[in-house]
């Protein structure tokens, strides 16, 4: 017994010794590996890594000569304030004071309650009412339509589903999220009453692509944005329009060669007329590859070479919807003339693109007989066209009414069940909807009398209250990335002016209409003033503007 007691201890010892050669010559590999500031392996496994306090860098750091420097001695930080920094010596301040507190503004209403069920509504639910449904397989036209978004997401659903209720194919409609956040909103950070608040589980669930920018830019910058999604997604063309247009396929007409024709097959349609071969704009009639110049630079001349001269031909650049209410552009014509200018960053940033464009030799062209509403409401042309496209500052009770979900009114917010405002005048619609199941189901006809009277009431006091509709929201204190609503405006409205100034200076004239005075794109940035700033005011008052 004792023999066997002696060769279990042994065996133990043995044991013990092989664990610990093991551990030594692991640790010997390591070593070399390990950074110098690593703690020693048996204080580790003694302390464990929780308790041993260790410093985070070398204890020493070889230089070229061979010597060391000690990081563990005593380094000297000191906080930087920055208003000791800038302090002026000579400066005077005044007590401070605030400016008057704004009214409060009425909460924003949830503008889809059906999308905010839980389970989310059936996707049969979502579609466009049968007369515009897009054909069950794509076309073989490709037609991303980009709708640029930074504020007032009521505004934004009501366009994005108008478009959807049009015939436009949900997975072709990219909402180009511009709102400078982050991805605050695609972690569901902000709420409604935030003027930059977006619902991306929303859009999802209608099949909306979401493409969210770097940071927050400019008009002309997401203008740019645009031109390079479609570089990197391989769109030679694309569609882009504004939020705040509520669009309708012509349901009613029955006189034309396509009575039944959306929205969405008309935009198709143009889109195949301006890239057949046969078109006089065709960019496919042997044009060689374009080539990018610098923004505002590009001379006329340069044009030369994408525009057949013998065959009468001028490649297109753009083609307008209503103007840019809905554009389709043609890529690699914007960027032969270098894209948009950012040095002008809103207003007449259009002006200078579609100039050049025009100096450069490109076409740009619109459809006629639109029928779109003028901005009292009333239609013009002769009711053919690509559709009904409203200007509107203000979004209905429930926009499920557009894809004619069943309960769902055609009416604002204060209105009854018959379309009456709340201060008493009535609306007067054309045809009624009918009953489904023993509920209502919105017309066409009462929904483009909604869409005239929005677009009349925005233009009630002419352009004076035009872009009231983007400063509706005033909540998100506390938020991410949260901003003052009404200063956020002030400092668009200056960059407005801004951007003006800089037209002016650029072309030498005050106002869009710079062409009647001889201007080429060779002239940019070479020509005086034509108006007196001391006696006429600065390059964004006065003139044309």
């Amino acid at each position: 017994m004792a023999k066997v007691v002696r060769v279990f201890a042994r065996s133990r010892y043995r044991l013990i010794l092989v664990t610990l050669a093991t551990i030594f010559i692991w640790y010997s590999l390591l070593r070399g590996t390990r950074s110098l500031n690593a703690p020693p392996l048996f204080t580790l496994l003694l302390t464990g890594y929780e308790s041993y306090d260790y410093t985070p860098y070398p204890w020493s750091v070889p230089m070229s000569d061979g010597s060391t420097v000690d990081t563990q001695a005593s380094l000297e930080i000191y906080e930087w304030d920055p208003s000791l920094v800038w302090e002026n010596p000579d400066a005077v301040f005044r007590e401070k004071a605030y400016k008057p507190t704004p009214e409060p503004a009425l909460p924003v209403p949830d503008p889809f309650p059906l999308l905010s069920q839980n389970p989310p509504p059936a996707p049969r639910l979502l579609q466009a009412p049968k007369i515009n449904r897009p054909p069950k397989r794509h076309y073989p036209e490709q037609t991303p339509l980009f709708v640029g978004f930074t504020r007032n997401w009521p505004q934004l659903l009501q366009c994005v589903v108008s478009y959807i209720a049009a015939g436009w194919p949900p997975e072709d409609i990219y909402v180009v999220e511009n709102t400078g956040v982050m991805y605050a909103n695609r972690e569901g950070r902000l709420t409604l009453q935030n003027p930059f608040y977006l619902n991306h589980t929303q859009l999802k669930i209608l099949g909306v692509n979401i493409i969210i920018t770097p940071t927050l830019l400019t008009f002309s910058q997401l203008q740019n944005f645009y031109l390079r999604t479609a570089l990197d997604l391989a769109y030679p063309y694309y569609f882009w329009t504004h939020q705040d247009l509520l669009v309708f396929s012509h349901e009613n007409r029955t006189n034309t060669a396509n009575p039944e024709e959306s929205l969405y097959a008309y935009a198709v349609r143009t889109l195949r007329h301006l890239t057949s071969p046969s078109s006089p704009y065709s960019p496919s009639s042997g044009s060689p590859t374009i080539t990018t110049t610098t923004t505002g630079s590009t001379s006329s001349g340069s044009s030369n070479d994408h525009n057949n001269k013998e065959e009468n031909k001028r490649i297109w650049a753009h083609h307008f919807f209503a103007y840019d209410h809905l554009a389709l552009v043609n890529r690699d014509a914007v960027l032969a003339v270098g894209g948009w200018d950012p040095h002008i960053p809103f207003y007449a940033s259009d002006c200078d693109a579609y100039l050049r464009l025009r100096w450069a030799g490109y076409a740009q062209t619109e459809s006629s007989g639109q029928g779109v509403p003028a901005p009292d409401g009333t239609a013009t042309g002769d009711g053919i066209g690509i559709g009904l496209l409203f200007d509107v500052g203000s979004v209905m009770e429930d926009v499920g009414a557009l894809l004619r979900i069943k309960g769902a009114r055609a009416r604002l917010r204060g209105d009854d069940d018959y379309g009456r405002e709340g201060r008493g005048n009535v609306n007067q619609a054309r045809g009624w909807g009918h009953t489904k199941g023993n509920e209502y189901v919105e017309s066409w006809e009462r929904l483009v009398a909604l869409g005239e009277r929005m677009q009349r009431d925005k233009y009630a006091e002419g352009n004076a209250k035009r872009n009231t509709w983007q400063v509706k929201q005033k909540g998100g204190q506390g938020e991410p990335f949260y901003r003052n609503p009404d200063g956020f405006e002030t400092g668009v409205s200056m960059l407005i002016d801004l951007g003006r100034s800089v037209f002016a200076e650029k072309w030498g004239h005050r106002g869009c209409d710079v062409a009647r005075m001889g201007v080429t794109g060779e002239d940019a940035w070479r020509l005086e003033r034509d108006w007196d700033e001391e006696t006429e005011g600065r390059g964004f008052e006065g003139g044309s503007w």
